[in-house]
């Protein structure tokens, strides 16, 4: 098979403007001297406050959010990044972080290029030494404010958080990102508030994003016939997870909020897959990987002071979400959604393959039937997507989905409902008839259920505020 054309991967991505507005951020990227802008428009942040009197904070700030935005560019795999123009706004160990992160985060767009020997682009700080702003950290809020902010969108994931917060006792804000990348804002809000109008927040906050890169993208790929190229779906974005969370700290700052919570689970903690002529991980989720997620704590640990980010759902697998989330809330999953190609169901994709497996096992399947609109079990055009998930294809789709063990688990429960389909006849012939002995099949599904329904205490960053009373009034620990 012949490889992507060179000419598609970029040269060089230069760091050329930042700047903040009264309720703005605009960064301004050289493309291989093409300009390309990101902006964020906060609905509750005036950065011409008095909190945001000092200068030299915004200019960090939005420096750093830029430097955050070079996680974007994975699918281009830069070869060489500028940042030389705001050098003196840059963390000492910013530039280490993202040699590092980038290696992770950017594991599955390498495969998919043929280019695993690339780790991470050169960063150019310029010629000559300079002198850093060592004036650190950037913002800081007092001590003791157990005051938390959870980024939500209208996932299964975060209307767990959500719910876990309430059964806690736990008073919470909500701030959803309306990002253009995932289609019309507008209708993007309102579907969300299909869920949040369930929910018992205290305030809500929006940022919306507009963002040039991905236009820009898909008419490279096109330019470059990609596709002809890579056999799966060709990754696009990236660097939504880190910069996202990053974005949220003017909030959490004009709020006096101290802790920002995402719902990243332990099923991410595992690589999609090993390459085989490197050795080296390929994962589609690394960003919400421990690894990944305790390299970003550390980071605002030594950015901001008093301010930080933690998963409220990292102690657990998917299998033990969506029991909790059904246990909490028997009717909110099906107002929820996930799918990342076409709001609200594309009914198509490995996402929505998933959801609609784990909702059908642990929820009422004929309610999931019409929330999607469809019976994914009975999709014949699907049962390539079914056979990934289910572990016949020897790695875990490129998606943000839990591990084969968990899909056949939810096919167990499944056909035990008497729930019938092509994909649940393919389970059986392909799966179920593994198992020769007696009392195999209960013994093989009881240790998966066993496994990922357990509560992981240590796997997680939370402070004992936050976590003793989700460990006591959630899952019922002592």
């Amino acid at each position: 098979m012949n490889k992507v054309s060179e000419d598609f991967f970029v040269k060089e991505i230069l760091l050329d403007k930042v700047m903040t507005e009264k309720n703005s951020v605009l960064i301004t990227y050289l493309i291989d001297g093409e300009p390309n802008v990101v902006t964020l428009k906060y609905h509750d942040v005036n950065f011409d406050a008095e909190i945001f009197k000092d200068k030299t904070s915004k200019i960090k700030f939005a420096v750093s959010l830029g430097v955050f935005g070079i996680a974007r560019f994975a699918a281009v795999l830069p070869r060489r990044v500028d940042l030389s123009k705001y050098r003196e706004w840059i963390h000492p160990n910013l530039i280490t972080f993202m040699e590092y992160v980038l290696q992770g985060k950017w594991s599955e767009h390498r495969y998919q290029v043929g280019r695993m020997n690339y780790s991470h682009p050169e960063f150019f700080l310029g010629e000559e030494a300079g002198v850093l702003n060592n004036n650190w950290p950037i913002w800081e809020l007092q001590e003791g404010l157990h005051r938390v902010l959870l980024a939500s969108g209208s996932g299964k994931d975060s209307a767990l958080c959500c719910l876990m917060l309430e059964k806690a006792g736990i008073s919470y804000d909500l701030v959803t990102y309306l990002h253009d990348h995932y289609g019309c804002v507008e209708n993007q809000d309102s579907l969300f508030s299909k869920v949040t109008q369930n929910l018992r927040f205290e305030n809500q906050y929006k940022v919306t994003i507009h963002d040039e890169y991905f236009p820009w993208l898909e008419k490279r790929i096109a330019e470059f016939n990609v596709h002809k190229y890579v056999n799966k779906y060709f990754r696009r974005e990236a660097g939504e997870v880190f910069f996202l969370s990053l974005a949220l700290i003017p909030i959490q700052i004009t709020k006096n909020i101290s802790l920002q919570l995402f719902g990243n689970e332990k099923s991410a903690d595992r690589p999609n897959m090993v390459d085989d002529k490197t050795g080296n991980i390929v994962a589609h989720q690394w960003a919400k990987s421990y690894e990944g997620e305790r390299a970003l704590y550390d980071l605002y640990g030594e950015m901001f002071r008093g301010v930080n980010r933690v998963s409220l759902t990292k102690p657990i697998h998917d299998v033990k979400i969506f029991q909790t989330l059904f246990d909490l809330d028997a009717e909110l999953p099906y107002l929820t959604n996930s799918c990342n190609v076409r709001k609200p169901w594309c009914c198509r994709c490995e996402k929505c393959a998933y959801v609609f497996s784990g909702f059908s096992a642990f929820g009422d399947h004929e309610k999931v039937v019409r929330a999607f609109g469809e019976n994914l079990f009975d999709e014949p055009k699907i049962l390539p997507v079914w056979e990934e998930l289910l572990g016949l294809k020897k790695h875990i789709p490129w998606e943000c989905v839990g591990h084969p063990e968990e899909v056949q688990l939810y096919f167990y429960k499944v056909r035990s409902k008497g729930i019938n389909g092509c994909a649940v006849k393919m389970f059986e012939d392909k799966i179920l008839t593994r198992f020769t002995e007696k009392g195999e099949i209960e013994k093989y599904f009881d240790g998966i259920e066993e496994n990922y329904s357990k509560v992981y205490e240590e796997h997680h960053f939370m402070p004992d505020w936050l976590w003793s009373p989700i460990r006591k009034r959630v899952f019922q620990q002592a």
